[in-house]
């Protein structure tokens, strides 16, 4: 088959286990099929009754046949799932964040993946540049729903421009094949100001509503610009007057939607909340949070946690505790405010510290984006107390920044306990509090 589906571990709880296999084992066929992904996989895994071909870690050729429930895996883990290389981006987005990043960072963060296998498993954005009818088909075939697509404008010269690939321009086209077969899709746009918003913008999200109930939700998100743009197309990032008028725009299309669909469709990242200065919206605005992993919602969802959750507070901590927040310049405000209830704790002093991203310029404002040096250096000096409390979203591969120093690293040069905190209102709240004053 050309790809290796090499095992990397095995549950020996499972049918795998039961029936000897081992790492380093290579499954080569399915029922007399070859398989070419991890899709096609539990595709093919979805019968009952299994056969199976398997290639030895030592050479050897064994066939097994298993009976099982449609639903239930082998319990094997792959080295690699993809069982190929990634599909890499063919794009030139003038927007591309990896084209904004300096040099000397790992490798991994400069791989522009735009793979629809990794969209459906992950929910990954994928452009739908780079697909063959052939590959359309398969997502058909395989029910591969929902999918990621970032959609970024319907108008073919407006996304060619953007994108800069003759073939970006078809995209409303292969959105209707795949909504025609009732693939369902997620969308994004990422807005740059005086190219795809304004009537741009209102002709996308027309375009998009008409694919309705198979276009599930869309998010529009701002544009990311770093200090590292030369020899980039000029970009420039929103006002605030510009983010409030996205934002009234954004939610007067809601209002259209819920009478037409029952449902907002479109939501603004919170982002531009932040930009123009505005209290997000209520927690029941956002629906089922589709795009929470986009920044959107995320702000309201925090907050309803943390609101649920301050009503168990305790009015006193059994013994002193002072803790320091970092985060993000445009989560500062923010946060400040929805933590003002701590206030009442007696023995419990808490500072919120914005961390201005020095690294890749001021204008990158979220707390995913920070650095360990600006961390570090923007403390240092600073009233800490016994733990500094850093979300999750600042980390990459368990405790590394972007910049890679560990939160050992930022620990020990400013000589305080780093502790990570999932963004959640009551594991936040509990971090807060300490071990003592949890609720």
């Amino acid at each position: 088959m050309g790809k290796k589906a090499i095992i990397k571990a095995v549950d020996r709880n499972s049918i795998a286990g039961k029936i000897g296999l081992l790492p380093g084992d290579e499954i080569l066929s399915i029922n007399g099929q070859d398989f070419r992904d991890f899709l096609e996989y539990k595709f093919l895994m979805t019968d009952e009754k299994i056969k199976l071909k398997v290639k030895g870690n030592d050479g050897s050729i064994k066939e097994f046949t298993v009976y099982k429930s449609f639903d239930e895996g082998l319990g094997v883990e792959f080295e690699n799932p993809l069982m190929d290389d990634i599909k890499r981006c063919k794009n030139k987005c003038i927007f591309c964040f990896v084209d904004q990043m300096p040099p000397g960072l790992r490798q991994s963060l400069y791989v522009k993946d735009d793979d629809y296998r990794l969209s459906t498993a992950f929910g990954t954005f994928v452009t739908l540049t780079n697909l063959s009818q052939q590959e359309l088909n398969r997502i058909v075939k395989l029910g591969l729903s929902p999918i990621y697509v970032s959609v970024h404008a319907t108008s073919p010269e407006v996304r060619n421009f953007m994108m800069k690939n003759p073939h970006s321009g078809e995209v409303l086209n292969v959105l209707k094949f795949l909504t025609s077969h009732h693939i369902l899709v997620h969308c994004q746009i990422v807005l740059c100001p005086e190219i795809n918003d304004g009537r741009i913008l209102e002709q996308t999200l027309m375009d998009l509503a008409n694919l309705w109930p198979h276009i599930l939700s869309i998010a529009v998100v701002p544009v990311g610009l770093t200090k590292f743009r030369e020899r980039l197309y000029p970009l420039r990032a929103f006002t605030k007057d510009e983010a409030d008028d996205v934002i009234n725009f954004i939610e007067d299309f809601q209002k259209q939607s819920l009478k037409r669909f029952k449902t907002r469709l479109v939501f603004a990242a919170d982002e531009f909340y932040c930009i123009a200065q505005r209290q997000v919206p209520a927690y029941e605005t956002y629906e089922e949070f589709y795009q929470l992993e986009n920044g959107v919602g995320m702000m309201a969802l925090l907050k309803r946690q943390m609101e649920q959750n301050m009503v168990k507070l305790p009015p006193a901590l059994p013994r002193r505790r002072k803790v320091a927040i970092a985060t993000g310049v445009s989560a500062h405000k923010f946060l400040r405010q929805i933590l003002n209830p701590l206030q009442k704790v007696k023995g419990l002093e808490y500072t919120v510290y914005p961390v201005v991203n020095n690294f890749f310029g001021n204008s990158v404002t979220v707390a995913g984006l920070i650095t360990g040096a600006d961390l570090a250096e923007q403390l240092k000096g600073k009233e800490k107390g016994s733990v500094i409390l850093i979300p999750d979203v600042m980390l990459r591969d368990g405790d590394i920044f972007l910049d890679d120093l560990t939160v050992e690293d930022v620990g020990n040069f400013l000589e305080s306990k780093l502790e990570v905190v999932k963004v959640n209102g009551k594991d936040f709240l509990n971090a807060i509090l300490g071990k003592n004053g949890g609720i």
